[in-house]
């Protein structure tokens, strides 16, 4: 079988996979999210392990992100005294931020 062949029944039978979706308390979705952070899993790759199912997937790395509007990007960089235009810039002293509140939140 061609490498090209495996990917495309690999692919097919993701296709095929169901989807399930839970309406649980937020007291257990928290929890299972926490130990999915705790080890550097996604929360569907920690559901996996609990039900003692393969989990095929590397740890993540977690990321963080939410969207800022055009706005919000210029009120920043003004507060940072940057570039409005360099939204590295902006984006990298949300980051010292970020890490500087969680220091002070420990």
């Amino acid at each position: 079988m061609t490498d090209k062949q495996a990917k495309w029944q690999r692919q097919e039978q993701a296709v095929r996979a169901t989807q399930m979706a839970f309406d649980l308390s937020s007291e257990v979705q928290k929890t299972i999210k926490k130990q999915a952070i705790d080890e550097e899993l996604t929360p569907s790759d920690m559901i996996r392990k609990i039900l003692k199912l393969d989990v095929k997937s590397k740890k993540t790395r977690q990321r963080l992100s939410f969207n800022l509007s055009d706005e919000e990007i210029t009120e920043l960089s003004q507060r940072f005294n940057v570039d409005p235009d360099d939204k590295r810039a902006v984006k990298q002293q949300v980051a010292d931020l970020l890490i500087q509140h969680t220091k002070t939140t420990k």
